[in-house]
């Protein structure tokens, strides 16, 4: 397995692992899991009823991109078209790498709020992983 696709793994069952656990019940991160407002109160206050199914949907979504780039990285007889599989693959690497960089007010390496908790934490940790793994994501459907 090329080291693009081992990379790109590790940051997706990383990421799976957090809102799996969300998912779950768990709190841990919690604080920092969504945008906020300067007030601290989250970007989508009125969806948070719907926190946890929607990271459990995230999660299944993690799950499924880490077997497409198993699939893609591994030379096995599998019976997907590689074409289709490379255009998934790519076009979710270009939306991660487009997360990360095109200009938002909250989110992104170049967004306007970044007085919050959760700006710190998108710079620091979130728009990177969203960039590396972009980046490797791209990699990979073009190796």
């Amino acid at each position: 397995m090329p080291i693009v696709a081992a990379i790109a793994l590790a940051i997706i069952a990383f990421a799976a692992a957090f809102h799996f656990h969300w998912a779950f019940g768990g709190r841990r991160g919690f604080g920092v899991s969504l945008p906020q407002r300067p007030n601290g109160e989250p970007v989508l206050r009125h969806l948070l009823h719907l926190w946890r199914p929607a990271a459990l949907m995230v999660a299944l979504g993690l799950v499924l991109l880490g077997a497409l780039v198993t699939v893609r990285a591994v030379p096995l007889d599998h019976g997907i078209d590689p074409d289709m599989l490379d255009l998934a693959i790519l076009a979710t690497g270009i939306a991660f790498i487009a997360r990360a960089v095109v200009p938002n007010r909250y989110v992104g390496f170049f967004k306007g709020l970044r007085s919050t908790r959760w700006a710190r934490y998108d710079t620091r940790l979130y728009s990177p992983l969203f960039l590396i793994l972009g980046l490797c994501l791209v990699a990979v459907a073009g190796s």
